[in-house]
């Protein structure tokens, strides 16, 4: 049965999340060789690097979380194996100068808390299949040469099951890939051949080849089937979260795109409104200070017949990117009203900074600079700014708030524009 690789040099993207084990993103060339094997189906076969490192990852998880509940289980399991050897064939135990204890039981026993004591360690949690593959090896080589000694004919068939036992935990409870899986098997069996050989034991290799050999090798079929279902769910798991991750990130792109002006990047009315509801609220709860900038572009009309409205959407970009930059608090909002109008949002704010705000954005909007040869206000592009504050009572309203702040700004229209004027 031979195993193709499709292996190439091409490492997919890395995760697009922080946490390792977290869904992420992955290249569209990752996606399509995965919905390539997907179609092709191959019988057995290895991942590319990036992917074949994650479903090792996996199986090391599994192998972790399978160690530390059946850990217990295992010197339970070695237990009854030695208890039944003892009890039922005392005097095999004893024969041969205690060969079976020396070189069967007690090795055994000490190989298990030797993996007991050194699991949990990164290191061999890591690279655990390499390192639990001698350890494997050792234990089924033991059980195996119980099988095959010459001692007691009754006592060997009884071993032989045990093989059998060791052989289906190996495969199936280790979590190693089918490789390393198919290596244990045949080290185990190459040793248990070579070391007869060399003690001048003579084998039934027909009761050999059909406890060990027939039945390691339909176990091993079994196991590779069931290791190739399993890594075309795990493909399955990265499209999957692939997906999820190109959803939610569409997600929240469009509710930005919604919650965004498209021309000058600021927040949209939408935007504004909401977060306005939220901090009045907060405001009312807390009684903290709120205050609002409401702003407008002197003689915004006469600047478009001027310039052209393309020209006219470059400044109302430039202007509103400026009153952005002006602030100077996280929580202070920028917002593109509507036309050529702005506001701008002050949470927990009192008067004397509302109006430090405002002649920030005056200033910075003189020193723009942008040509306005129609203005009645000054040779430049400028605003007019109208100020309100207020701490909520209960019978306060966010109505009444914004008309005081449209008020300042008709008050600063009045009084020549290119100013601010405050409304309390």
């Amino acid at each position: 049965m031979s195993i193709v690789s499709t292996e190439t040099n091409t490492k997919s993207e890395q995760p697009s999340t922080a946490a390792e084990g977290q869904p992420q993103l992955i290249s569209a060339k990752t996606l399509a060789y995965i919905h390539q094997l997907l179609k092709e189906r191959p019988l057995f076969f290895f991942f590319e690097n990036d992917i074949e490192s994650r479903f090792y990852a996996k199986r090391a998880e599994e192998y972790r979380r399978l160690l530390s509940v059946g850990k217990l289980l295992f010197f339970v399991l070695y237990g009854i194996i030695a208890a039944i050897a003892m009890l039922a064939f005392p005097n095999v135990i004893t024969a041969d100068d205690l060969f079976i204890l020396k070189f069967v039981l007690i090795p055994i026993g000490a190989l298990l808390i030797l993996v007991l004591l050194v699991a949990e360690k990164p290191f061999f949690r890591t690279n655990y299949q390499w390192l639990s593959t001698p350890v494997s090896t050792l234990i089924l080589f033991c059980i195996m040469m119980a099988s095959v000694s010459t001692i007691d004919s009754d006592f060997a068939q009884h071993a032989a099951y045990d093989v059998i036992i060791i052989v289906t935990i190996i495969s199936f409870g280790l979590r190693v890939l089918f490789p390393v899986c198919v290596l244990i098997i045949c080290l185990a069996g190459i040793l248990t051949i070579l070391t007869t050989i060399s003690l001048n034991w003579k084998i039934d290799w027909f009761k050999f080849s059909h406890y060990y050999g027939l039945g390691s090798f339909i176990t091993l079929m079994i196991v590779g089937l069931i290791e190739r279902q399993e890594r075309f769910a795990f493909l399955q798991e990265i499209i999957v979260a692939h997906q999820t991750v190109e959803l939610d990130r569409l997600n929240k792109a469009l509710d930005r795109i919604s919650r965004e002006d498209p021309l000058t990047g600021l927040a949209n009315r939408r935007a504004f409104d909401e977060t306005l509801q939220k901090e009045w609220e907060r405001a009312k709860r807390d009684q903290q200070s709120i205050a609002l900038l409401y702003m407008d572009v002197d003689f915004f009309k006469l600047y478009n017949d001027t310039y052209g409205h393309n020209i006219g959407d470059v400044c109302l970009r430039r202007v509103g990117q400026t009153i952005k930059q002006a602030l100077r608090r996280p929580a202070d909002l920028a917002a593109r009203y509507g036309g050529e109008e702005f506001v701008v949002l002050l949470p927990n704010t009192n008067v004397e900074g509302a109006i430090d705000v405002a002649q920030r954005i005056i200033k910075h909007i003189d020193a723009l600079a942008l040509p306005h040869s129609r203005s009645k206000a000054a040779p430049h592009v400028t605003l007019s700014i109208g100020v309100t504050h207020n701490i909520p009572r209960a019978s306060s309203t966010l109505t009444e708030f914004l008309a005081k702040a449209d008020a300042a700004l008709y008050k600063a229209k009045e009084h020549g524009r290119h100013q601010y004027q405050f409304d309390s």
